[in-house]
C-alpha cells in the first residue's frame, strides 16, 4: 500500500474515531450540519474538479466521480458538525472570529501538505488562499444556515458572528 492510501485511510478512521465525541443529546444538530455542509462542499467540488481548478490523482471511489470522496463527503462535514456545536456564541467578536479563523487555517494547512508531498491533491489553476476562503466562506453558510434552521436568537439578525442573547 503506497502513502497516499495510507493518509486517506487513516485519515477516515480519525473521522470515524471522532463521531465517538459527539454528544448524544447532539446527534439531530450533527446530522443537519453534516447534510448540510456536504451538499455545500458536493457541489463546490464538483465545480472546482470540472473547471480543472483541482485534481485528485489518488482518491476513494475514483470511478463514481474525480472529486475528493474522502473530504467532500465525510471528513469536512464531520468537522462542520465540530464547528457548529462548539461554537462559541456568548464569547466576544475577536474570539469568534478567531475561532473561524481557527479551524479555516487548520484544514487550510493539512491540504496545503497533501498538494506539496503526495498525490492525493494537485493544483492546476487553485492555491492555497482560495482553499482558505472558500473554506472560510463554506463556515460562515454553515453558521448562517445552523442559527436559522434551530432558530437560534441574536442580538442582530444580521450578524454573522452575533452573540446569543
Amino acid at each position: 500500500m503506497n502513502l497516499e492510501y495510507t493518509i486517506l485511510y487513516l485519515v477516515w478512521n480519525i473521522t470515524v474515531f471522532s463521531l465517538f465525541f459527539i454528544p448524544t443529546n447532539k446527534y439531530r444538530e450533527a446530522s443537519i450540519a453534516f447534510l448540510f455542509q456536504q451538499f455545500v462542499t458536493w457541489f463546490l467540488g464538483i465545480l472546482v474538479v470540472e473547471w480543472n481548478w483541482i485534481n485528485y490523482p489518488v482518491r476513494l471511489l475514483a470511478n463514481v466521480n474525480e472529486t475528493s470522496f474522502t473530504f467532500e463527503f465525510f471528513v469536512y462535514p464531520v468537522i462542520g458538525i465540530f464547528f457548529v456545536l462548539y461554537f462559541p456564541i456568548y464569547r466576544s467578536l475577536f474570539n469568534r472570529f478567531l475561532y473561524y479563523f481557527s479551524y479555516t487555517t487548520g484544514i487550510t494547512i493539512p491540504e496545503i501538505l497533501f498538494e506539496k508531498y503526495t498525490d492525493t491533491i494537485e493544483f492546476v489553476h487553485w492555491t492555497w488562499y482560495y482553499t482558505w476562503i472558500s473554506i472560510f466562506l463554506s463556515l460562515v453558510l454553515l453558521r448562517v444556515f445552523y442559527k436559522w434552521y434551530f432558530n437560534e436568537r441574536t442580538g442582530s439578525r444580521n450578524s454573522l458572528f452575533s452573540k446569543v442573547d
